[in-house]
Order: C-alpha cells, then sequence, then structure tokens
C-alpha cells in the first residue's frame, strides 16, 4: 500500500518559463543590418575600390609617358589631337521592310591621323558605299535590340578601316539616326 499512495503524490509542475518575444530578432536584424553594410562599405569595399583605382592610375601613367600625349612641366597632359570628318544625311532602305522602312543617319569620323579629311576626300565615294551597304543590311529588328546603335558603330568601324586598309577610324559618333 505503500507503494500506492508513492505513486499517487503529485508531481512537482516544471517550473513555468516565459514564452520569448519573437520580435526581437526581426529588431535585431532591422537594426543591425544597416550598420554591418555602413561598416563594410566604409572599412571594406571603399577602400579596395580606390586601391585598385590607384593601381589602374598608376599602370595607365607608365604606358602614357612611353607612347601617350606629353605632360607639361606643371603636371597637365597635352590634349591628343582629334581629326574628324562629317558624313550627313545617309538614308538607307531597311532590309526586310519591302521599302516600307528607312533609316537616316548623320554620323562623325574621329581620328587622330592628321592626314584624315585628305584621306576620307580621297576615298569618300567608296566609303559612302561601305555605309550604305551597313546600313541597309539592318533590319528593323536589329535596330529595336539594345544596344543596336553600338552594334552599327563598330559595323561601321570596322568595315571603313577595312576599306581603307588601315586602322584609320577610331572613334564613330552618330548626330543623327531616325528610323521611319
Amino acid at each position: 500500500m505503500a507503494k500506492e499512495e508513492e505513486s499517487e503524490a503529485p508531481v512537482p509542475a516544471a517550473p513555468e518559463s516565459k514564452p520569448s518575444n519573437p520580435w526581437i530578432p526581426v529588431i535585431a536584424v532591422i537594426v543591425l543590418m544597416p550598420a554591418i553594410s555602413f561598416a563594410m562599405t566604409q572599412y571594406v569595399l571603399i577602400p579596395r575600390i580606390q586601391g585598385s583605382v590607384a593601381a589602374q592610375q598608376q599602370a595607365g601613367a607608365g604606358d602614357q609617358k612611353s607612347s601617350g600625349p606629353a605632360t607639361k612641366a606643371d603636371g597637365t597632359k597635352d590634349a591628343k589631337p582629334n581629326f574628324s570628318y562629317q558624313f550627313d544625311s545617309v538614308v538607307v532602305n531597311l532590309s526586310g521592310a519591302m521599302g516600307t522602312k528607312y533609316l537616316k543617319a548623320s554620323f562623325s569620323l574621329f581620328s587622330s591621323d592628321p592626314n584624315l579629311q585628305k584621306i576620307i576626300t580621297d576615298n569618300k565615294p567608296h566609303l559612302l558605299d561601305v555605309a550604305l551597304n551597313v546600313l541597309s543590311s539592318k533590319t528593323m529588328a536589329d535596330l529595336e535590340a539594345p544596344g543596336s546603335k553600338n552594334l552599327v558603330r563598330n559595323d561601321l568601324i570596322e568595315n571603313f578601316n577595312q576599306a581603307l586598309n588601315s586602322d584609320v577610324i577610331e572613334q564613330l559618333y552618330f548626330s543623327e539616326f531616325v528610323v521611319q
């Protein structure tokens, strides 16, 4: 019978613990993340970027001393001369449009070659034909694609240099580019 009394004795209940507030971790994240982001940006990312830029400038300065523009006594650099030639209003029908869509473009060619005017003038009919062929080979879908002007620009530069048998043309800028 003693055993029955022991088994009926109430078992002391475990001490009740307070339920923890689930908002504490959320608030900690909201407060700590901006602080951590600021510290990482200020003390890790920005110094790395500055170091990379400084290294590139030093490497670039070494390259410019050997082949770039001359540096004046006050530390400023002489501007590299740029020579240009303007092509005005080149109009072509777009490929695949059955004559209903056209492209009108005006652009300038730039080079560091002081003979650019003479080179272009002597070869203008050939270069105009090259421009007409490159521009008229484009479709409406080609011109609607992102970055299409850069592709057209690169195609024109590449084809002009190929037609001139040298890398005379360094840059091309559009002053007019209308698709109708």
